[in-house]
């Protein structure tokens, strides 16, 4: 019966530490940067579309999670996931160990919350390509790390 209850401790103490987030993440899981904009939604997509452009960037994807909910009966306010790359990053990374192509193209979500606010998230690209253990990655992750901070401040402000 002892035994049982530690064992029975041991699983709910396990679970509250993954559960409040004290648990360690995974490697390679990075850091995520949400930014709330000073803009409505609409505003911050356009800025960041504009933004990515400016900034060399190939948009590979934009996928609409509101009208996708809408094709089945859902709804929800203002939501999309811009995927984009640069195909000098590309040249810089694949050399230097091809399966970081999984790190790439790269991902930045805007959604609407309930009151209007928009919001930026983005997983810092330096956790990803930092868990390939190859300093040239390292490296490019952290210049990503500041474009994408610059994409988003400009994108938000």
């Amino acid at each position: 019966m002892r035994t049982m209850l530690k064992s029975l401790l041991l699983v709910v103490t396990a679970f509250a530490l993954v559960w409040s987030g004290w648990a360690t993440p995974a490697l390679g899981q990075s850091a995520r940067v949400d930014t709330v904009s000073n803009k409505n939604f609409e505003a911050t997509v356009k800025q960041l579309e504009t933004t990515l452009r400016a900034k060399g960037m190939i948009m590979v994807a934009t996928i609409d999670h509101q009208n996708m909910l809408r094709m089945v009966g859902g709804s929800i306010k203002g939501s999309k996931t811009f995927e984009f790359g640069k195909p000098d990053m590309l040249k810089m990374v694949m050399p230097s160990d091809p399966a970081a192509g999984l790190e790439m193209p790269h991902k930045i979500y805007v959604h609407e919350r309930a009151d209007g606010t928009a919001v930026v998230s983005y997983y810092k690209p330096s956790g990803g390509f930092g868990a390939y253990g190859k300093d040239q990655l390292k490296m490019v992750g952290e210049m990503m790390d500041k474009m994408f901070e610059e994409i988003v401040t400009d994108a938000t402000k």
